[in-house]
């Protein structure tokens, strides 16, 4: 049996085994209908998917032309991308090196079709979880890609948020900072400082700036973006929303309890009337209130804010929805700061067994509803 046939027995399914869809719109590698001919006899049709069909038109067109003709380079890029909308990410990087390997050969490394090849194979790297190597890959592509095209080249510019955003994930964050500071910067330059993509960069790099613990430079980086969106989407479009509750956070962070209080407030009476009380940006916020209002001293009008948002998210995420546990956990905490430590104790045992169906007990978590039963029960 051929490795084209092993394939197609081993991964296709028929008609009638067709999965219920899941939403992620990948294609199959092949489906196989039957039906019978007038004459009686059973006819078996085989369609190929696309990622099935255009492996055999790359294989064929490299046979005929060569690996570095334009028109074999052509179909190996299409039949890598039929691969990743499969859902077979592992195939589509060695798709796109055979196509990469081809192009340097034939129009060289620092031609811009070579290195939007090989920025998709740093995607398709990141897809499988190999972050290091996508993070080299992609740290490639930007270097060239400055030296050939310019620093404020768009295709620059996206390299450099991708190659930001990687740095962070894998906690290189001087890396991360320096990158999303130049991206910005030149952001700033080619489409001004209150374009959309200069403010979602910004807040990247207030990110960064922020896990590096400059919380002040973080603050003022963020009341920008707020400021920047409030002009371009206004104050209640939900990106805006989302950006105020962080400036919030932020606030807090700096102890300006004060300040972070009535910002919150603000963003829960807009969001509630914009997107509803039950809106995750919403639930976040209310979230943000209650914690903002116990740092102000104000215990029980906390207790009374989360309590009431502790059944929305349950309703909007879940019941053991990490977010809806998150604000669970919170409730026990401030119901131990008002001193109500019946119910505190009941609520950190529920808590308990919620996050250990949802998570295990290995999770942070459930390692906190732990500890707080503990401490609740040694300080009877």
């Amino acid at each position: 049996m051929s490795g084209f046939w092993k394939r197609l027995w081993s991964s296709g399914r028929t008609e009638d085994q067709q999965p219920a869809p899941t939403g992620d719109d990948r294609d199959e590698p092949f489906t196989v209908t039957s039906r019978t001919a007038p004459d009686g006899h059973p006819i078996i049709e085989i369609t190929l998917g696309p990622a099935m069909a255009s492996g055999l038109q790359r294989d064929h067109t490299a046979e005929r032309y060569g690996d570095t003709d334009p028109r074999t380079i052509a179909a190996g890029l299409t039949h890598a991308r039929a691969l990743m909308k499969e859902g077979s990410a592992a195939e589509a990087v060695t798709a796109y090196r055979s196509v990469l390997a081809a192009q340097r050969a034939s129009i060289g490394p620092n031609h811009p079709d070579t290195l939007a090849t090989q920025h998709s194979l740093g995607f398709a790297l990141q897809t499988l979880g190999q972050d290091a190597e996508a993070a080299k890959v992609q740290q490639d592509v930007y270097e060239r890609r400055r030296r050939a095209l310019g620093p404020d080249h768009p295709d620059t510019l996206a390299s450099g948020t991708n190659l930001g955003e990687m740095w962070h994930r894998l906690g290189r964050l001087r890396e991360a900072e320096r990158t999303h500071r130049a991206v910005t910067e030149g952001l700033v330059r080619t489409e001004g400082p209150a374009a959309s993509r200069t403010l979602q960069s910004k807040m990247s790099l207030m990110s960064a700036v922020y896990s590096l613990g400059d919380l002040d430079e973080a603050e003022r980086l963020c009341g920008e973006v707020v400021a920047g969106l409030r002009r371009a989407e206004g104050p209640r479009a939900r990106v805006t929303l989302q950006a105020r509750s962080n400036h919030a956070t932020l606030l807090m962070s700096l102890d300006r309890v004060g300040d972070a209080l009535r910002t919150v407030s603000a963003v829960v009476a807009d969001a509630e009337q914009a997107l509803g009380p039950r809106d995750p940006a919403t639930l976040h916020a209310r979230h943000g209130l209650a914690n903002a209002l116990s740092r102000n001293g104000r215990t029980r009008e906390a207790v009374r804010t989360l309590d009431a948002a502790v059944p929305d998210f349950a309703r909007t995420h879940g019941p053991e929805h990490p977010l809806t546990l998150a604000a669970r956990l919170g409730l026990v905490e401030l119901l131990v700061a008002a001193g109500r430590i019946d119910r505190a104790r009941q609520e950190a045992r529920e808590c308990v067994a919620a996050c250990d169906r949802a998570l295990g007990p290995g999770h942070p978590q459930s390692q906190q509803a732990r500890a707080l039963v503990a401490a609740i029960s040694g300080g009877r």
